[in-house]
């Protein structure tokens, strides 16, 4: 673990209706143009379609390669940051995924994580989408990137196994309601208090296909104390991580080995 503090920056994305997704494509990579100076920038779960729109996922869904991932991977080259490309939905034959990919400064996929439990409350997510594997954890430049979605939050199981495979950071694209706020930001506070880890957490806010999504993406630390919180508007949220000060913590605080 690096002790060079690194800064990260969240998109909190808003969802206007009628917009297209080759129109929100263009809309974002330029949002991430005019993005924060950081060393990490990340995205909300399934922004380019919108988490609710359930009825076009089959239609939406490309291999990586041929998504929203590519343009990402341009604007990673062209800042030399990290990008956590949020998450997209994925073809791979005839299964999709939602998977978050991960694209360092040189405009390469360094690794991704297809969302390993999904979600069926008010949602058609199990119904469409196939499981992944399990946690993946990703060595970037700016340090080991630990990587869920959304529905993760309520497993602290997820986020130990993250520990264990040597995460410096969790970071988390979501799409979460603003009916369950108050939980959203327990949960995200939670997992960087029993993980001693930082967490980067980024939501989408306002009307996503007639549910409301939170906002108040956060950045926290390993002792779980805010370090940035979005309201209810889009833009971007920063923040410095020190990766030293969460070394110390654990140091100093040792818990059992995950």
């Amino acid at each position: 673990m690096s002790s060079v503090p690194v800064v990260v920056a969240g998109l909190q994305l808003a969802y206007p209706a009628g917009e297209s997704r080759a129109d929100r494509v263009d809309r974002v990579t330029t949002l991430v143009d005019a993005a924060p100076d950081a060393d990490l920038l990340v995205l909300p779960e399934l922004w380019d379609v919108g988490y609710f729109a359930f009825d076009d996922y089959e239609r939406t869904a490309t291999p990586l390669a041929e998504g929203p991932v590519p343009a990402l991977a341009e604007k990673a080259a062209r800042r030399r940051c990290t990008v956590v490309c949020g998450s997209v939905l994925e073809r791979d034959g005839d299964r999709i995924y939602n998977t978050a990919a991960v694209v360092g400064p040189a405009g390469a996929i360094l690794g991704t994580y297809r969302t390993t439990r999904l979600f069926g409350y008010g949602s058609r997510e199990a119904s469409i989408l196939s499981p992944g594997s399990g946690p993946q954890a990703v060595t970037t430049a700016v340090g080991v990137l630990g990587l869920a979605t959304c529905f993760d939050l309520r497993f602290p199981d997820h986020f130990t196994a993250l520990r264990r495979l040597g995460a410096d950071v969790f970071v988390v694209p979501a799409a979460w309601p603003r009916e369950r706020a108050e939980q959203w930001h327990v949960l995200v506070r939670a997992r960087a208090i029993d993980g001693q880890t930082p967490v980067v957490a980024v939501n989408g806010t306002g009307p996503c296909h007639d549910v409301e999504l939170a906002g108040g993406s956060l950045v926290v630390d390993a002792r779980g104390q805010v370090l940035a919180r979005a309201g209810a508007m889009e833009g971007w949220i920063a923040a410095e991580l020190d990766h030293g000060d969460t070394r110390r913590w654990r140091e100093e605080f040792p818990l059992p080995e995950p």
